[in-house]
């Protein structure tokens, strides 16, 4: 009996031990699926929609996501200036400059790119696991 009941402490603590490393492994980044629209700056310019994943990676403290015009994707890792409880801010450049800001409440997005073409993003996102 004593045997058994040594087993059943010890599965336990794996599975509890398991659990808590997965917690943390999640902690680390938050994967976004957003929804919005997109507008380039410029004179008459319309709202046009998009649909775009981003990742926080907290740990490297950097945010990306598929920020950009169809021809010039701004795709690259951007840092995360501040970050609280409430709000992610975010800013870098490499060629061209992403400056944004995501609110951990209501899930929305603002961002703004600066470049060859300059974009507003107005976006409503939600957490989500990557697919693969």
């Amino acid at each position: 009996m004593l045997r058994t009941c040594s087993r059943i402490i010890a599965l336990t603590a794996t599975v509890a031990a398991t659990l808590s490393m997965t917690a943390q492994a999640a902690d680390t980044t938050l994967t976004l699926a957003c929804q919005g629209t997109t507008t380039v700056r410029m004179e008459d310019a319309k709202p046009e929609p998009i649909s775009m994943g981003i990742i926080v990676n907290f740990t490297n403290r950097t945010v990306q996501g598929g920020f950009g015009y169809p021809s010039v994707l701004y795709d690259f890792p951007v840092k995360i200036t501040s970050m609280n409880e409430a709000t992610v801010v975010f800013h870098g450049s490499n060629q061209s400059s992403i400056t944004g800001s995501i609110d951990r409440v209501t899930g929305d997005v603002e961002a703004d790119t600066e470049g060859p073409t300059s974009i507003h993003y107005a976006l409503k996102c939600r957490p989500t696991q990557r697919m693969f």
